[in-house]
């Protein structure tokens, strides 16, 4: 993107924005002097929260202490604290609190998530999570189903975020190997709410969003979100944002029996693709480090303008619940998802750029280091659509003295990729300072692609899964599981003049879970738990298409046993939850991709992660509400025949990590109340390779907030959060030769009201 399209997207942003403002004022407050809040039914608990100070429809709002929410996925019944394995849960109020606009900044409070970058070979970046030190990015789910795709999530249509830990190959299917982030959308309620936020600040940036809830009958109601978005980030040249989203939802039967939801979300994202900073080598150093500990301005920014990331997303879902018995509930879950992307960026690298290291450290005299863009971020479109559907059914029962609660169903999912690759003329880019980076694209275009520039991908799976619950005595339970799972994948490249090369794979694996719960009252809950997951070849295709190749094709399945042995308790009338566990994660076969081809090979790799996470969460008092958690993890590659790795930390993988995010109400229900929060996010200095021969220092951000509420009925809200308030170089998103600097310190104002 040219500086003068730049400019001229930012002033049409913040048109926008003001428009948005209008707007919300003047729809917000028609709507409430058109009508009273209507009287409602009494309502169904469901896994949705409301803020209290929101709350006009009468619906309970969900507790602080998350342990006592609902784990919000049919096939895991049940509270957080009844279910045996380790779940963080970010509300929609902390959410709110820190501003988040997107699913990774919602993650910055669960220690233990890493964010990895696309990688070569045509690799995409956007949400791409590591769970305790393993891949999770094909691990994204919404209310249950599959999120098709690879993009950056949006937060304006979340209730929460909830990442599941532990044994989850059960629950979810294939991967899952740390574990499988939740995300559960808002969805209509009976009575009537109207919401809605304006946020602008440092960047520029530039938001709106607004939520209408509606009641049209007695147990139906509809709901419409809207989002329009524009972020140029904090110190970081060139990369920005501006995307835009609609999410409409209808459910009949709220409160009965039988209950009904059909959602639809579409969004489109236009950004500036940022791909980071290279690492070096300095000389006498055996250590590589980011360019930026050597001089480089974190602004720097490589890009060019034919560098973008255009994304339209389609999804639809249908959820049906019906309680057929007082004894057993049956789930059907059908989403349909869409994802069309038009991708190009510009990847470099000091290490491979002639005499670039050599320059960046000759300093009589000095020399220029120059870098190249390779062809790894040439141009291309890829559309990805895809179909699944989970069925199941939830039994609550006895035989003779023993309570069971068994859940059992089928998962089918479809999905097809289709990429076709384009060119540049000229082929080659030009150099560019690696002290200013940022070039121009005058004189280049795209062409198309030559050879087998096209890559068509089908998979398909099918998946069978049962679990059962005992309980022996009162205090004691035991859940065994198991899923049988068959994945198919068929894989071919084409293009004028080349010959078509065809890969295919078919593979059968079972995962099993295992569980002893050991809960002397209903506040207090101590387990071990046992699962397994399964990682076959060609599971990240449409994130990496090197992963998948003639080489690999007939690799056995990577294989992940976790355990975990856990307690969780709620204190103060369970206003406050407190959780800890110890965890161990082996990895059998670990597929390895090389950071510039992106190829992947079945090294034979042992590894194992194991630690210690412990957690609080809730309302120490009325007004003092508290969200921290700290991790350990203790990572090896326990067997390798690649020299110098055995015994050596796992990539990606910190030994320490926290978050902490507090808040506090002063004076209470009066006109000179006020909230004050803020916390922090901190992880350990990370290896980017698992010979351990880059890394990447330790991340530390300290945020604030501090807002007021106003009005007759405090509807209206004023705050100003801050980011980073210490400005301290962090990078968030890593990869093994490269790594992308966080925004520096960035202050935000917001102005939201609800009636």
């Amino acid at each position: 993107m040219s500086r003068r399209a730049l400019l001229q997207s930012t002033a049409s942003q913040a048109a926008i924005t003001a428009s948005l403002a209008v707007a919300i004022s003047a729809g917000l407050q028609a709507q409430a002097m058109a009508q009273a809040p209507a009287p409602t039914a009494p309502v169904e608990v469901s896994p949705s929260l409301n803020l209290p100070v929101m709350d006009v429809s009468g619906q309970a709002p969900e507790p602080a202490n998350t342990l006592q929410r609902p784990t919000g996925i049919s096939r895991l019944p049940g509270t957080v604290q009844d279910t045996p394995q380790t779940i963080n849960v970010i509300p929609r109020a902390i959410m709110e609190q820190q501003g988040v606009t997107t699913v990774d900044q919602a993650l910055r409070n669960v220690p233990g998530i890493t964010t990895s970058i696309g990688e070569g070979n045509g690799g995409v970046n956007g949400d791409s999570f590591r769970i305790r030190g393993f891949s999770a990015q094909n691990d994204v789910y919404v209310d249950g189903l599959r999120d098709f795709g690879s993009y950056t999530r949006d937060a304006f249509n979340l209730e929460s975020v909830s990442v599941l830990k532990g044994p989850s190959g059960t629950t979810f299917g294939q991967n899952t190997v740390g574990g499988a982030i939740n995300l559960q959308t808002r969805t209509p309620h009976l009575g009537n709410a109207y919401s809605g936020t304006l946020t602008t600040g440092m960047g520029p940036m530039g938001r709106g969003t607004i939520d209408i809830n509606r009641q049209i009958g007695e147990t139906s109601a509809v709901r419409l979100n809207i989002m329009g978005n524009h972020t140029q980030l904090v110190d970081r040249n060139g990369v920005s944002s501006g995307r835009w989203g609609i999410a409409p939802s209808f459910a009949v039967g709220l409160g009965t029996a039988t209950t009904f939801t059909l959602d639809y979300l579409h969004m489109q994202d236009n950004r500036v693709p940022d791909f980071g900073v290279p690492t070096v080598t300095a000389p006498g150093s055996a250590i590589a480090r980011p360019v930026t500990n050597y001089g480089v301005n974190r602004r720097t920014w490589y890009g060019w303008g034919l560098d973008r990331d255009d994304t339209t997303v389609d999804r639809v879902t249908a959820r049906l619940q019906h309680r057929a018995t007082d004894w057993l509930t049956i789930y059907n879950d059908t989403r349909v998802g869409f994802v069309n992307r038009n991708f190009a960026t510009s990847v470099v690298s000091c290490g491979t750029a002639p005499n670039c290291v050599n320059a960046l450290f000759d300093s009589n005299p000095r020399t220029v280091p120059m870098v190249q863009a390779g062809g790894a971020g040439n141009p291309f479109h890829q559309q990805t659509w895809g179909i699944q559907n989970v069925t199941t059914a939830v039994a609550r029962f006895n035989t003779g003295p023993i309570r069971h609660e068994a859940t059992a169903g089928l998962d089918v999912w479809v999905q097809n990729d289709q990429r076709t690759g384009y060119g540049l003329n000229p082929a080659t880019r030009p150099t560019v300072s690696l002290f200013t980076g940022q070039y121009s694209s005058a004189g280049y275009s795209v062409v198309p692609g030559t050879g087998a520039n096209v890559r068509e991908t089908d998979q398909r799976y099918i998946g069978g899964f049962a679990t059962n619950r005992m309980w022996l005595t009162p205090q004691i339970s035991v859940v065994g599981g198991v899923r049988v799972s068959n994945y198919d994948i068929d894989y071919k490249t084409y293009g004028a003049g080349a010959a078509t090369t065809a890969l295919s794979s078919n593979q059968t694996f079972v995962d099993p879970r295992a569980a002893l719960i050991f809960e002397p009252t209903p506040q207090q809950s101590y387990y071990f738990s046992y699962g397994r997951s399964t990682s076959p070849a060609g599971s990240f295709i449409t994130t990496q298409p090197g992963t998948f190749n003639t080489g690999n094709q007939s690799l056995d399945p990577e294989r992940n046993t976790v355990y975990e042995l856990g307690a969780k308790f709620s204190l103060l009338n369970n206003r406050l939850g407190l959780y800890g566990a110890l965890f161990r994660i082996e990895k059998e076969g670990a597929f390895v991709t090389d950071p510039l081809l992106g190829t992947t090979t079945q090294s034979g790799d042992d590894q194992r992660n194991q630690g210690v996470e412990i957690g609080v969460t809730g309302q120490i008092t009325d007004a003092w509400a508290i969200n921290a958690n700290y991790t350990y993890m203790d990572s090896e590659t326990t067997r390798s025949a690649t020299a110098g790795t055995v015994g050596r930390r796992v990539q990606f993988v910190p030994r320490h990590a926290a978050a902490l995010w507090t808040t506090y109400e002063a004076f209470r229900d009066t006109p000179y109340n006020v909230t004050f929060g803020g916390g922090f996010t901190w992880r350990d200095q990370v290896f980017l390779n698992n010979q351990n021969t880059a890394e990447v220092g330790a991340n530390f951000s300290l945020d604030a907030v501090v807002s007021h509420r106003f009005g007759s009925r405090n509807q209206w809200r004023v705050a100003v959060n801050g980011y980073n308030l210490s400005n301290e170089t962090n990078f968030d998103q890593l990869w093994a030769n490269r790594v992308i600097p966080s925004s520096g310190r960035t202050v935000l104002f917001s102005l939201s009201a609800a009636y």
